[in-house]
């Protein structure tokens, strides 16, 4: 089963708690299951009223009044609450607070390391590249927390917490570099080194995309073929679609905000096969629209890089 279109796109909207800190919707959803724990982490964060409304809006559907007026909250929320609520809203809510240490600190731990970075510079994309690895299950492997969902609100700690490596179905890797016009020369030459050795640290199959799609097995590129084949001109992403008539494990793409929605239609259209995970890389400063793209064929899609600039430095 793929990704709904709703899912897709709370994959790939963005909530920012600063200009160096953001969370895909869909992460959020999994990580935030209940009202108190959105509360706590509104605390952490320290999110002001109007960043509170809008996650609580998303998240549940509902008001923040009709968040507190939920259930009983643990008094470590209440001087947070008490401080960015308005008054006339705190006074209509009927709350009761009940001394309990909350969801816990092990939390805020965990939210960090599930933040999408967001990059100063192109140069700085190319350094955080390596950092990763990690997520691509290829020759490191990669951990994951079970059991989120599952706390003991009586206790300072998760209710119920294991970590352990997962290992998915069999299916191959594959990063996806977008070397169109758009991405720049100078751009694509800056990263290329991280980019082929992430695809060989993850065992993964490597292709590019301009004009044209150009596809290497695992172990058969080098950076020098890779720059060979980069044609820096239009962005046909519909090119793509012969490489989705099978099914990936992990799908990893760096590029940019670009290409056609009838690029985005045509794979839908011509594809049969089916994405575990897309982990994407963006060199502005949103989702890239390959994911988008490759992303309506996933389990799951997402953010884990932004660049910081509307357009592609060069």
């Amino acid at each position: 089963m793929t990704i709904s279109s709703s899912k897709l796109h709370d994959s790939t909207e963005l909530f920012a708690i600063d200009s160096t800190t953001m969370f895909s919707v869909a992460v959020l959803q999994d990580l935030l299951p209940d009202i108190e724990t959105a509360l706590f982490f509104g605390k952490v964060y320290d999110l002001n009223y109007k960043q509170l409304t809008s996650m609580i809006n998303k998240l549940f559907n509902c008001s923040v009044l009709e968040a507190l007026n939920e259930g009983w909250h643990s008094t470590e929320l209440q001087d947070y609450l008490v401080e960015v609520v308005p008054p006339d809203v705190m006074d209509e809510a009927t709350a009761e607070f009940i001394v309990n240490p909350g969801p816990g600190e092990f939390l805020p731990e965990l939210w960090a390391s599930l933040q999408t970075d967001i990059a100063k510079s192109i140069k700085e994309v190319a350094i955080k590249l390596k950092d990763t690895i990690h997520l691509l299950p290829g020759k490191t492997g990669r951990m994951t927390f079970k059991h989120l969902n599952q706390m003991n609100k009586q206790r300072p700690t998760l209710g119920v917490y294991g970590a352990g490596v997962t290992h998915t179905r069999e299916a191959d890797n594959l990063l996806v570099l977008d070397v169109s016009g758009s991405m720049t020369e100078t751009t694509v030459s800056t990263i290329i080194e991280d980019v082929v050795a992430m695809a060989w640290a993850a065992n993964a199959h490597l292709a590019i995309v301009s004009y044209d799609t150009f596809h290497w097995e695992p172990g058969t590129y080098n950076v020098r073929d890779v720059l060979a084949k980069a044609q820096f001109g239009g962005t046909h992403y519909e090119t793509l679609a012969p490489l989705f008539n099978r099914d990936w494990g992990t799908v990893i793409t760096v590029a940019d905000y670009d290409s056609s929605h009838a690029a985005k239609l045509y794979i839908a259209a011509n594809t049969t096969g089916s994405i575990q995970t897309v982990l994407d890389i963006s060199l502005v400063d949103k989702p890239t629209f390959l994911s988008e793209c490759v992303g309506q064929l996933a389990d799951e899609v997402r953010p884990i890089l932004i660049g910081s600039s509307y357009r592609v430095l060069s």
